[in-house]
């Protein structure tokens, strides 16, 4: 009987007869053929027996890789991240050209981006995305969200967003809105995924089934391998 766990700061998701594995600690995705994947399938149903030479193999370069540990204290569970994909947008053509931006909104658009800005710049994703986590599980609440107030809030970040001259990267833009709608005290999911063929890694905003800040079509074509 094997004893395997995923380690806290690695996460994974299935696409077809792959694994992909995001490594923060690393800022690294690996890809896991047939093989791994069949090992990671055994491990998520509790069924740890690794016997043929090939899944041996394969869960050796896993645990040599430090995509898994046989540490308890350092891991949890084996088990594939599982996100409800967004069915519709929240904003509409339109929604960007008819908010009006006040002082504090872009006082408050300024601040986020600034610290969007210079996490990315000089800090480490794994420590960025803890710190998004702390703050969501300390000050969310289980209160519903207010879709009308979220859809003005996220329109004036796109009408604003021209005035901060960085490029329009999703990783970026995404942590800016994450980091401006925390000031109102909104903490939606931030989805990082991925597709193979071909090979792409995308991040978004969402919740409620909503997507913030990418078309659907986009979106359905990758699967979510973190969310927080």
């Amino acid at each position: 009987m094997v004893q395997v766990f995923l380690p806290h700061h690695v996460h994974f998701c299935y696409r077809g007869d792959a694994a992909v594995f995001l490594d923060l600690a690393k800022d690294d995705y690996t890809f896991v053929g047939a093989e791994g994947t069949e090992v990671l399938r055994s491990l998520t149903s509790h069924n740890s027996n690794v016997t043929s030479p090939e899944q041996r193999a394969a869960l050796d370069e896993m645990l040599n890789g430090g995509l898994l540990t046989m540490d308890r204290s350092a891991g949890r569970a084996v088990s594939p991240t599982m996100m409800s994909s967004a069915t519709q947008p929240l904003l509409d053509d339109e929604a960007v050209t008819r908010v009006r931006a006040s002082s504090s909104h872009l006082y408050n658009f300024f601040v986020a981006s600034t610290i969007a800005d210079a996490r990315l710049r000089w800090g480490q994703l794994h420590r960025t995305i803890a710190r998004v986590q702390q703050r969501k599980a300390k000050r969310s609440t289980a209160a519903p969200l207010d879709i009308d107030r979220t859809r003005e809030l996220v329109a004036i970040f796109g009408r604003l967003r021209a005035l901060f001259p960085r490029r329009y990267l999703c990783l970026y833009d995404s942590l800016a809105l994450i980091e401006f709608l925390a000031r109102y005290e909104i903490f939606p999911s931030w989805i990082f995924a991925v597709r193979l063929e071909p090979w792409g890694a995308h991040c978004w905003v969402q919740e409620a089934g909503y997507i913030f800040n990418e078309e659907i079509e986009e979106a359905e074509g990758y699967t979510p391998v973190m969310a927080i």
